[in-house]
């Protein structure tokens, strides 16, 4: 079946514009893409074009923040594309293995390009403020401006303009392919038509668990047996051990003074910053009425630029000849801080911030002045850490727990597995769900009364565990029980659909092609992976001599 849906899809140079799109979101933490490099320094070539170190870097380090936990400070849509990476490298940490990855990132970004796929601000713009709605509809700045205060977006253009290029075109995209690309079946859609539009009459059973992860004993040999069997997981990326002191602006604001006509042109480039609130909220205010914030944010946009260059000039050169401490002396004591590469937070103007500490070479340049947005960060390299597995004795009372966890996960699924064949058996007597219940002879497990509910309005409804038994309903057939749920409690759950009522004709009717069209989003993400390797080996980089760039790869994994 897999094999039928993909040839189909690579068919569709559609389709090649909407992954590339997807993979577009990778570049939403740099800013330097643009250009190729000249042939002698070009470090392969796609389809002809010259692929340089700059962009190189770029895809390299996009990989390794989308791979960590730097993923969850993008917007919620790229991060579905940051978890497909995870998912991809699960476990795999050897150099071939990410090397690939950034030339799947370079591969897909140049379909995306010779698809010419853009779209501007004036677009995206509408969209964002219906995401940041409030109660009333009307959008809410406050919502949208502690979302980027959280996410390290200091300037809201730069999220905007990230948006606006990255995942509203792919949102166009999706739709066109699925109105010109049958992905589901019709069985498929009839299926789930029915699971979500006809009335359910459904029960669970739930067997509460009195084990706790806590009270299981674990051995010193059974710590190093299994921190031997999972070493990755306890694998550390290179740190990087950094002094830093902060050199604020107000001295440098209190310089400056800003005329009116400078303030109104920074008024008519950043207009998305000036709109009102409540009911006003989409409309730009008067200049008049906001002169004295843009005067503000003029003047610390030009002390932020003075005490940069203050301390290139000034505090980098004294670091050099009389040490940082001396250099820092006025600005507090040095700070000392570990820094890792997935885990940009901590600073201000976090992707800049890491990006320049982890570009900065110990020997040559191992001083550095760092923007940040009403500070400037004096930076010295103390120490690069190499990536390295973590010793047991480091980690040691991290692996128990994870041991922990193994064992009670391994007594539920055993445990849930005996009571489902147990209840399955009696079912298939035709009894009854409560006499089933109590002819498995469990202790400590119990049946609901029936529910009866349609999973179309199931926001109306209130039972207990209801997103696993939502869940498991809208993938069972009547007569249907599931597999053993764990609930967050580590409970166990089995869900029963005893009947299933025909539904309003005309809803099913008029849900039909949106529902299609939701089933194909899905099967959309389950092939991204499949077309980003497929995309990367019908054309794969050379080097100008026609010699394949990754042939070496292959050596070291055979």
């Amino acid at each position: 079946m897999f094999i039928y849906h993909f040839s189909r899809l690579i068919k569709s140079k559609l389709l090649w514009g909407f992954l590339a799109l997807l993979m577009v979101f990778a570049f939403v933490v740099m800013d330097s893409c643009s250009g190729s490099a000249p042939t002698g320094q070009a470090l392969g070539y796609l389809n002809g074009e010259a692929v340089g170190q700059s962009l190189h870097s770029d895809a390299t380090q996009t990989s390794v923040m989308l791979s960590g936990q730097a993923a969850y400070y993008l917007p919620r849509q790229a991060q579905v594309f940051a978890a497909l990476l995870r998912e991809e490298n699960a476990g795999a940490n050897d150099w071939a293995t990410r090397r690939r990855e950034t030339w799947k990132i370079l591969a897909a970004r140049a379909v995306a390009d010779r698809q010419g796929l853009a779209v501007g601000q004036a677009a995206a713009v509408p969209v964002l403020e219906m995401a940041f709605a409030g109660p009333d509809g009307a959008f809410n700045p406050q919502l949208y401006r502690a979302f980027l205060a959280a996410n390290n977006y200091q300037v809201p253009k730069l999220f905007e303009d990230t948006f606006a290029n990255v995942w509203l075109p792919s949102q166009a995209i999706t739709l066109a392919v699925f109105n010109s690309v049958g992905w589901v079946s019709p069985m498929e859609q009839d299926f789930a038509l029915s699971a979500t539009y006809d009335t359910t009459v459904a029960y669970a059973a739930t067997l509460k668990n009195t084990l706790k992860a806590e009270t299981i004993e674990v051995s010193d040999a059974d710590l190093q047996a299994w921190y031997d069997a999972h070493q990755d997981d306890y694998a550390l990326p290179e740190q990087r051990r950094v002094e830093t002191v902060e050199v604020p602006l107000k001295a440098f604001a209190d310089k400056i003074k800003v005329e009116e006509m400078d303030a109104m042109q920074y008024y008519d480039d950043h207009s998305e910053e000036f709109r009102g609130t409540g009911t006003n909220a989409t409309k730009t205010l008067p200049f008049e009425e906001v002169k004295d914030k843009a005067i503000a944010k003029v003047r610390d946009l030009r002390a932020l630029e003075e005490a940069l260059v203050f301390a290139n000039e000034t505090l980098v050169p004294k670091a050099q000849t009389k040490g940082f401490a001396e250099a820092a002396k006025g600005y507090g004591e040095p700070k000392t801080t570990t820094l890792r590469q997935d885990r940009p937070f901590g600073f201000q103007n976090a992707g800049e911030f890491f990006s320049a500490i982890f570009e900065m070479d110990p020997e040559e340049t191992p001083l550095n002045a760092i923007p940040g947005t009403d500070r400037v960060y004096l930076a010295r390299l103390v120490e690069i850490i190499p990536e390295h597995i973590a010793p047991l004795a480091e980690v040691k009372e991290r692996v128990r727990g994870d041991v922990r966890r193994d064992r009670l996960a391994q007594r539920l699924k055993t445990n849930g597995e005996t009571l489902r064949n147990l209840l399955q058996g009696e079912l298939a007597k035709g009894t009854a769900f409560d006499k089933a219940v109590a002819a498995c002879k469990t202790d400590g497990l119990t049946a609901t009364t029936a529910m009866t509910f349609t999973l179309s309005e199931a926001a109306q409804v209130q039972i207990p565990h209801r997103n696993e038994i939502f869940e498991a309903v809208s993938l069972l057939g009547e007569k249907g029980l599931s597999q053993p749920i764990v609930t967050p409690a580590n409970e166990l759950l089995l869900v029963y659909v005893a009947e299933r009522r025909p539904g309003d004709a005309l809803a099913k009717a008029t849900a039909k092609t949106r529902l299609a069209q939701s089933l194909g989003f899905g099967s959309a993400f389950q092939l991204t992976s499949d077309w980003l390797n497929w995309n990367l080996d019908r054309d794969p980089p050379v080097t100008a001599d026609g010699v394949p760039v990754l042939a070496e790869d292959l050596e070291i994994t055979e």
